[in-house]
């Protein structure tokens, strides 16, 4: 029997010059507790804050951790996604630190058989430096990328001491990390 995959492309919304994303590709009958690690390896994310799934009408809510007691909050490791995802143009978003409000889209390209002999999830490609950890969401990332850039910027120095570095390349992504952080994030919660 074969198994469906489905291609996504995950955006944080906001990003631009470059935009941040990651190419995925992941079997439809996981569940949205190990599409979350999945994305979080991807991305950079350090997994330190709350998330959701829902859609642009915020008509549901899954993957709260357990012990939340939030009304219509569905648990995220008991919903598959190919519930939600499963035709190329559906998307949902995944907002990540309900503080800093990392929302992403996570949209499908398209739908395909598991090719025999590969394994997934598979991280295909990316584009763009992950902002660090609580740094005040987009608008906060773009103020810190700016300051630490800027040795004239009244923020710069306090941005230099916080983030340890002189200067922040926000084109970078080393694909080979996040592809094998990915896979170490979702081993650690399949069992694999």
């Amino acid at each position: 029997m074969s198994q469906t995959i489905l291609q996504l492309k995950i955006t944080l919304m906001g990003s631009q010059k470059p935009p941040i994303w990651r190419q995925v590709q992941i079997p439809a009958g996981l569940n949205f507790g190990q599409l979350h690690v999945i994305i979080q390896g991807a991305m950079g994310w350090e997994n330190s804050h709350l998330h959701a799934f829902t859609d642009r009408w915020r008509s549901f809510s899954i993957g709260m951790p357990d012990g939340f007691d939030m009304d219509d909050m569905q648990d995220g490791w008991a919903v598959k996604v190919g519930d939600y995802l499963s035709a190329k143009g559906d998307t949902l978003i995944y907002e990540y630190d309900f503080g800093d409000s990392w929302e992403h889209s996570v949209e499908v390209q398209k739908t395909l058989e598991a090719a025999p002999g590969e394994t997934y999830p598979k991280l295909l490609k990316g584009k763009g430096a992950c902002p660090p950890e609580d740094c005040g969401g987009i608008g906060g990332y773009y103020y810190m990328m700016e300051a630490v850039n800027d040795p004239g910027h009244e923020g710069h120095d306090d941005m230099v001491e916080w983030l340890g570095v002189e200067k922040w390349d926000v084109h970078a992504f080393d694909e080979a990390y996040a592809r094998e952080r990915m896979l170490n994030y979702y081993n650690s919660v399949s069992g694999s």
